[in-house]
């Protein structure tokens, strides 16, 4: 079956916004193809660390509650929902600052009932998985009747982007996630984790947010804003990431989750395109990224260096001592106990260190960079 795939510019969250919006509903067959009167509809955005929207790190407000809107429109009973990144506590503490950090507490002023505060999980058993036999993830989700994806359009330093598919990571609980990194280290076992959790949520539907994006070394404050002008749509998460991957210059053999899906037979990589013909040139990739040897790396550094030669891996997390302000969010984000907090800034025990770049995805201050080693 070939899937569609919905392409529309957008120059801002205000005015081009909601037409483009109307656009891409109406390519994938209406949201009432989606949404029926009275169910409940959980929309997932991109939380991951507190953060103005107009950094590019999270899904925009604006965005989402467009969609939101839209699922009122059909009688659909919509709520905000998702797990920020791994390295924050998982409170209805944290989740209101998360709400006012990004935007949502001002722009859902009149639904804030609608911001969801639950932190209750369940697991739930995985039949014909990839790899998975039971997952955790959040209950409120996985009881809801549609499951809405809203990615944000990044980077990412460990897949190189993160899109339709990987946003269901957010599924995951909390700190739960640092696990599937310590447990799941060859790059192909993590692809596949992430499309077991992908698979088990099913949203049905899924719209990214591209109108400003993050390249460089995303998928957080070491990323670059940058204004893109593109909403991406499609009932298939993995159609709307080739397509993702083709506009920005980038060939889907090099995001390993894709390259996993394709090679398992979950997806077979048919889809067409409708709407508009957007190309972002010159994309800027995490530098983690050197094209077909970033694969060959990871799967070289997981399945053989690894164990022996830890400290020779070609990118590590190195901490800025000047940008360091003890917050410890980078000692919790870390799923080997490899970062200790010192009295000026944290540190890395690298003998430790598996190069699966939570610290420096979480760090809220940007104080941990990316630092290459000559070989």
């Amino acid at each position: 079956m070939t899937e569609i795939v919905s392409v529309r510019k957008s120059v801002d969250y205000e005015k081009s916004l909601p037409v483009a919006i109307d656009k891409v509903l109406r390519d994938l067959g209406g949201i009432e193809r989606f949404v029926k009167k009275g169910e409940v509809v959980a929309l997932k955005p991109n939380f991951i660390v507190y953060s103005s929207p107009s950094k590019g790190i999270v899904t925009h407000p604006l965005f989402t509650f467009e969609i939101f809107k839209r699922v009122i429109e059909v009688g659909g009973e919509p709520f905000i929902i998702d797990s920020p990144g791994s390295g924050l506590p998982f409170n209805k503490h944290s989740l209101k600052h998360m709400y006012k950090s990004t935007g949502y507490w001002e722009i859902f002023e009149d639904y804030r009932e609608c911001l969801n505060f639950d932190t209750s999980s369940e697991i739930v058993e995985i039949e014909n998985g990839l790899l998975l036999k039971k997952v955790r993830v959040l209950k409120k989700l996985i009881d809801s009747d549609v499951i809405i994806n809203l990615p944000k359009m990044k980077t990412h330093s460990l897949t190189f982007i993160t899109g339709a598919v990987k946003n269901m990571f957010g599924a995951v609980p909390g700190i739960e996630k640092t696990s599937y990194h310590s447990r799941f280290r060859d790059i192909e076992d993590f692809s596949k984790s992430i499309i077991d959790i992908l698979n088990t949520t099913n949203p049905g539907l899924s719209i990214m947010d591209g109108i400003i994006s993050l390249e460089g070394d995303g998928p957080a404050l070491n990323g670059t804003p940058r204004n893109t002008g593109v909403i991406i749509g499609s009932k298939d998460p993995f159609s709307l990431d080739f397509v993702l991957s083709d506009i920005i210059g980038l060939s889907s053999n090099y995001i390993p989750y894709l390259k996993v899906g394709l090679e398992n037979n979950v997806t077979r990589g048919s889809y067409e395109v409708i709407g508009d013909q957007v190309k972002i040139p010159d994309f800027k990739l995490p530098r983690t990224f050197h094209g077909k040897s970033s694969i060959e790396i990871i799967y070289v550094y997981n399945k053989i260096v690894s164990p022996v030669f830890r400290k020779l891996f070609v990118q590590k997390p190195n901490i800025i001592k000047k940008k360091c302000i003890r917050c410890g969010v980078c000692v919790r984000s870390c799923p080997e106990n490899a970062i200790t907090m010192g009295k000026v800034s944290a540190s890395i025990d690298y003998s430790k260190c598996i190069r699966c770049y939570c610290c420096h995805e979480q760090c809220p201050e940007g104080a941990i960079d990316l630092k290459r080693i000559n070989l």
